[in-house]
Formats: structure tokens, sequence, C-alpha cells
């Protein structure tokens, strides 16, 4: 078993903990099938609550994202399975866990608009419909803003502590961006030109630059299962 990390700083929150846990950059149930068995999968310091914290919101985020995705590709091999098994009950280790499982899938179809209920605008770039659906055919499901910017910031604030050495705090703070392809143009062109990539396991890609002189500020693009886009940005807050 993995020694837990000595004490110190949350990579999240910041505070000072004495009982520090182990926390995966990306979440370890989002590699999928295809993921090498040598990729190292990062980990990062976290303290209990925010390790917690997490857990429930990516589990959560991979059963509304499981469904956006094709599952025909090798970056997301696996990834529609686990989302639906932890929907059913014929998986439950007891009748306890069954009980969760039925409550969990009774919470997902609550979340789904059908046909032309579905507020097309409000799609997440490169999760919009891709099968050829007319409308009145169409499923959606919602999914919170803020768990894409959870989701992106703990990405980012543990690229920084792993590979820049520090946590993101005052004066520096992160932003997160939703833009589409020709929205992001501007930026895919400044990383090419200057970024640096990491995390290139079939999950997760993402793609770092300096805008400036200041080393410490970044530009960001993160892949996740080569289906969608986020930006962020870190930058000193004035």
């Amino acid at each position: 078993m993995a020694k837990r990390p000595p004490s110190g700083k949350c990579v999240h929150c910041l505070g000072e903990s004495m009982n520090l846990t182990w926390d995966h950059v990306f979440p370890q149930g989002w590699y999928p099938d295809t993921t090498p068995k040598n990729v190292e999968k990062w980990k990062i310091p976290s303290c209990l609550p925010c390790n917690n914290e997490y857990s429930k919101l990516e589990g959560e985020l991979l059963r509304l994202l499981g469904m956006c995705v094709d599952p025909n590709v090798p970056e997301t091999a696996g990834i529609a399975n686990r989302a639906l098994r932890s929907m059913n009950t014929e998986f439950g280790r007891d009748e306890r866990d069954k009980s969760r499982r039925k409550k969990t899938a009774e919470r997902f179809v609550k979340k789904l608009t059908v046909g032309k209920n579905i507020p097309r605008h409000a799609a997440y770039p490169g999760l919009g419909e891709r099968w050829g659906r007319p409308n009145e055919e169409g499923i959606a499901v919602s999914v919170p803003a803020r768990y894409f910017y959870r989701l992106a910031e703990k990405i980012i604030r543990g690229i920084y502590f792993l590979e820049k050495h520090m946590f993101i705090e005052a004066p520096y703070v992160f932003e997160f961006y939703a833009l589409t392809d020709d929205g992001a143009e501007p930026i895919g062109a400044f990383l090419d030109q200057f970024g640096s990539d990491f995390a290139l396991e079939p999950g997760i890609k993402v793609r770092l630059a300096s805008p400036s002189e200041d080393l410490l500020a970044c530009i960001a693009e993160i892949t996740i299962w080569r289906q969608f886009k986020m930006y962020a940005s870190v930058m000193p807050e004035k």
C-alpha cells in the first residue's frame, strides 16, 4: 500500500493538513480500457474533504458524460459501460448498494430532455448531437456548468504542482472557458506555436503555454477522450 503524502498543503483548497491523501489528477475511473498498463497515473496531495468531494463529482460527471460520448473510438473504450454499470442494480454488491444504484438511475433519468425540448444552444462544444438524429428523436442530459470548471481546475492545479512545483494561489487566479472550435482558434494557434504537451494518454491530453514573460502564468487546452475540450488560464489577478 502506498504511503500517505507528508503533512502540508492540499493542492485544491490550499489548506494545511496533517492527514493528506493521494488524489488522481485525471480521475482514476476515467482512464479508458485502451490505457497502457505502464502509464503513470499522476497523483497529488489532497485533504480528505476535497478528495471525497471530487470523488463524488467525478462519479456523477462520468455517468453524465459517458452517455454523451462516442463509445466506438479507442479513447472512450469502456467509459459508457462504466457509466451504465454504476446505475444497474444487477451489479449491486448487496441490497444497500442495489438501492443506491437504483436511486442514481432515477436521478439520471430526471436530467434527461428529449426531442424539441432540448436547448440546442446550450450544448457543450463537442458534446452535441453526433449521430445525425432529427431533433424530435434526440435525447440530451443536463450537466451543471460548474462540473466542467471544477474538473479543469483540478487538472491544471495538479499539473502546476507536479511540473512547476507550485500551488495556484494569490496573486494568481484560475479561469475556465467553454469555447467552440471557431472561438478557440486563436488559442489553438498560439498553443501550436508555443505550447508544451502533457499527459498524452488515450483519455487526456493537455497543452500549456505561457502568454508572457511570466512563466508562472499559462493558457491551457484540455482534451478529454478526444471528444471535447476545456480551456483555462492562470494569470495574476490584476
